[in-house]
């Protein structure tokens, strides 16, 4: 063991809640920080550069790398599942699609106990976290850390996706992060004067020089050490040699949804049973340690093209060295672009009280859930649930905290997930025979015109399904027995120790995942250093349904 140095609070992860809470924090000169991250620094051409994204998500130097049991309503696929392994997390390798999700997501926390957690509650903090491209109002924030830029969305599939979806009858928002969230939108992303704007950019770089902020990469988190039920400190790996940093008032876990519930248990809090499996002490009986995972299960629906247009001919071969020259020297081009620059949040039946299912377009075509970064000619829906009823699991594999955990989303378990996605697709097909895509469309491709019946999609459902990387709720907030942290991310049965990321979300919500987790950190960052919360919000929002 080396040698032991004390701070007021310690951060592990510096994913998006850890970069906010290190700078929130450490804005009170008096307050020291120790923030730990297993991976190293985000400073990479590809990870600045905007179109770079999946190749960023697939470096090793750069991911975890984590692939999920065999999933059993999938064929038995086993599914990659890139999280970020550096400063920024995986706000340093996403996809950069800035989503808040619908007001009525947030207002089913505080139906289920959870007072301030109602949007009402939230849109503060969404406003405080951002500087927004078209400036401030009651609904959007103009001098916040994180950068959020509205996209060109000028190629003609993008255009054409607009209309399409006017002239289906759909919703044109102008701002979907504004207030009416449901319907067809141009895409807005985390990007400022053509590079990728991480939380690591946003708030970490202004935080770093800071006396009261130490900040540890290439460190990984062995367990939280505990004084009784009182979390003091941390042990960590660095260079092989195992460090303990001392936590005079609290440690905050922000690993995300499969890291977090793997600390919690290596520190012997979760099920009894399950710890006793590996030998691991019981510190606290929480038995939903791991449980409740949710993520976006996604398909591709693809479409071929009439004309060489899509962006696949600009990111192959020698236009991707072209591409990528443009952004190195003048910060313009595709090399700028998120790659998915219109979307659309809609119902998948009229049944259905508000919007559950989300599309990302992609003037391109490609197979997300590849080992390789891919792309090909045509257009594409990336079709997404949003509020599934399957739940997963992320369980230990081992003690050794070098070993990875086992995860398992068990998409499409619910007959209520699989109803939704058929229908969704039904939809997604009538949005695609629009007049609007009538010089462009070609054949489809994915899933193929074969595929008609419910029980035709129900199997390329199962043969395509996908993740859209937005897990959370394994360390769910919440008032009753199937929860792990209360409402201010506190862990049951601990003091001193709290988790804030996505996984004390009590249900996903309808978007990517990044922005909501920002704000989550911005509203807790008030309640770990004892500051009055930011008064609710008067500002009116649709909500769809009601």
């Amino acid at each position: 063991m080396g040698k032991t140095t004390s701070y007021d609070f310690i951060i592990v992860g510096a994913g998006t809640a850890g970069c906010v809470l290190a700078n929130r924090l450490t804005a009170d000169p008096g307050i020291r920080v120790l923030l730990i991250e297993a991976g190293g620094h985000d400073r990479h051409l590809m990870v600045s550069m905007p179109a770079a994204c999946p190749l960023a998500a697939r470096d090793k130097r750069f991911d975890w790398g984590y692939v999920t049991e065999p999933e059993p309503h999938l064929n038995g696929r086993q599914i990659l599942e890139h999280r970020g392994r550096l400063l920024g997390g995986s706000s340093s390798v996403n996809g950069m699609v800035a989503n808040r999700g619908n007001p009525r997501d947030y207002d089913q926390w505080a139906s289920e106990g959870l007072d301030n957690w109602s949007y009402d509650h939230c849109l503060p903090y969404f406003r405080r976290m951002e500087t927004f491209e078209h400036g401030g109002n009651p609904w959007r924030g103009g001098s916040g850390p994180q950068h959020i830029e509205m996209c060109p969305a000028t190629h003609p599939y993008d255009q054409a996706f607009l209309r399409a979806g006017a002239q289906a009858g759909y919703h044109i928002c102008e701002d979907h992060n504004g207030a009416h969230h449901e319907g067809f939108h141009v895409a807005q992303s985390f990007t400022h004067h053509g590079r990728r704007w991480s939380a690591a950019s946003g708030f970490l770089e202004p935080a770093i020089r800071r006396p009261t902020l130490t900040v540890k990469t290439g460190a990984l988190a062995h367990r939280v050490v505990f004084d009784g039920r009182r979390a003091v400190g941390i042990d960590v790996d660095i260079d092989g040699q195992i460090e303990r940093f001392e936590a005079d008032h609290e440690v905050l876990v922000c690993g995300g949804a499969i890291n977090s519930p793997q600390l919690l248990l290596l520190s012997g809090v979760g099920d009894p049973g399950e710890l006793a499996e590996h030998g691991i002490p019981v510190v606290a009986d929480v038995p939903q340690v791991g449980r409740n995972l949710e993520d976006h299960m996604i398909v591709e629906v693809s479409y071929g093209e009439k004309q060489p247009l899509s962006l696949s001919h600009k990111l192959k071969g020698l236009g991707r060295y072209r591409l990528g020259l443009e952004w190195l020297l003048l910060k313009t081009g595709v090399g700028t672009s998120i790659l998915t620059e219109t979307g659309c949040f809609f119902t998948s039946s009229d049944h259905v009280d508000y919007c559950d299912i989300q599309h990302e377009f992609y003037a391109m075509t490609a197979f997300m859930g590849a080992e390789e970064a891919n792309v090909a000619a045509g257009f594409m829906f990336s079709m997404g649930i949003m509020r599934p009823e399957s739940r997963g699991r992320v369980w230990l594999k081992s003690a050794d905290p070098h070993v990875h955990p086992a995860v398992l989303f068990n998409y499409l378990d619910a007959s209520s997930d699989r109803e939704v996605m058929t229908n969704a697709l039904k939809r997604t097909r009538e949005m695609a025979a629009q007049p609007a895509f009538d010089p462009y469309r070609g054949e489809e491709m994915s899933p193929g015109i074969d595929v008609q019946s419910d029980d035709e999609i129900l199997t390329w459902l199962r043969e395509a399904g996908d993740t859209e990387y937005h897990p959370c709720s394994t360390c769910r907030m919440g008032t009753g027995d199937d929860s792990v942290t209360d409402a201010t991310g506190k862990v049951h049965e601990t003091e001193g120790l709290r988790v804030i990321d996505a996984s004390i979300m009590p249900h996903n919500v309808t978007a990517n995942l990044n922005a909501p987790v920002m704000m989550i950190a911005e509203k807790l960052a008030d309640v770990v250093i004892g500051q009055a919360p930011l008064p609710p919000s008067q500002a009116p929002v649709h909500r769809p349904g009601l």
